[in-house]
């Protein structure tokens, strides 16, 4: 529960700063010019630092063990999940470096946090991001200036909002994956950037406040239908991809075999499979070269094919 999501969390990182060849002696993008869950991370972050400092202070190890606990928990399950398409984009532009230097930042200072209750992962963890440096050769982190206590009420507002959302779904017996109209919300509106993640993460077109309950509009349109199909396009190309044992960054090429709806939703949103997919090409009828397999999308037969590019 811990240090599974932990490492999840470091080789994440590793693996698009390799890809990427970032360097964090770069400038770094000021801090009020970066994405809202940047800022938020900072925040709760500057937040930890001084808790586990005042603890360790009073000989107290239990409350930091814990705090520390959590904050992994949100940096793995909320930060780095919603911050996910930022590190896959192509292109490299403010807000993918600034993603790599929030996390980057994260990391290190967290492994110096950590060190005194795990020291074997701290320290390697710190080093491969420190010259090789021991994490136990460097000062603890110094409390930080950072803290905009507005952006977490806000954000636990957002999660809280997600899961109230989530649960109506799940009670109307809709997948996330199906996108929907709208969705109404009790409490106040929340600011436009964190909004705009409590939509991305209900999967929804339209996001109202002030209602009395949560209430869903279920009605699904032909062509919600159609981009509720596309994701699950992405979906079975993305386990393929996974079974053939492809590296995150190959670039592939894509066939696939299949009639109705289906059809229809691959043409309409081609664009988009090919971009979440890494796939140069989309094409339809089966290749004798490509490694398919026949599967089932919402009751409808289709053949998937990939190769390396």
């Amino acid at each position: 529960q811990f240090f599974i999501p932990l490492w999840n969390c470091y080789s994440f990182f590793v693996t698009y700063a390799r890809l990427d060849s970032f360097d964090p002696a770069r400038p770094g993008v000021p801090i009020a010019e970066r994405h809202v869950l940047d800022r938020w991370l900072l925040s709760k972050l500057s937040g930890l630092v001084a808790t586990v400092s005042g603890g360790l202070d009073s000989y107290d190890a239990n409350e930091p063990a814990r705090r520390i606990h959590r904050f992994v928990d949100d940096l793995s399950n909320w930060y780095i999940r919603r911050s996910r398409r930022r590190f896959w984009k192509s292109q490299s532009d403010s807000d993918k470096l600034a993603a790599y230097q929030t996390l980057y930042e994260t990391l290190r200072t967290l492994s110096q946090l950590m060190a005194p209750f795990v020291p074997f992962m701290s320290d390697a963890i710190f080093r491969n991001l420190s010259n090789d440096e021991s994490v136990h050769l460097s000062d603890f982190p110094a409390p930080m200036s950072y803290q905009d206590s507005q952006v977490e009420i806000d954000m636990t507002r957002a999660r809280q909002a997600v899961e109230a959302g989530l649960s109506a779904r799940d009670a109307a017996r809709l997948k996330v994956r199906q996108p929907l109209a709208s969705i109404a919300l009790p409490g106040e509106p929340l600011p436009d950037d964190i909004a705009a993640i409590v939509r991305e993460e209900l999967n929804v077109k339209g996001l109202v406040f002030g209602a009395p309950e949560v209430k869903l509009d279920t009605e699904i349109t032909e062509e919600l239908k159609l981009e509720g199909l596309a994701r699950e396009v992405v979906r079975v190309i993305q386990d393929r991809r996974k079974k053939l044992g492809f590296n995150v960054e190959d670039r592939i090429e894509t066939r696939y075999d299949a009639d109705g709806m289906l059809v229809r939703a691959i043409e309409r949103h081609a664009d988009y499979i090919k971009n979440e997919t890494l796939s140069v090409s989309l094409e339809k009828g089966r290749g004798d070269d490509f490694d398919g397999d026949q599967l089932m999308i919402e009751g409808e037969q289709i053949w998937i094919g990939l190769k390396r590019n």
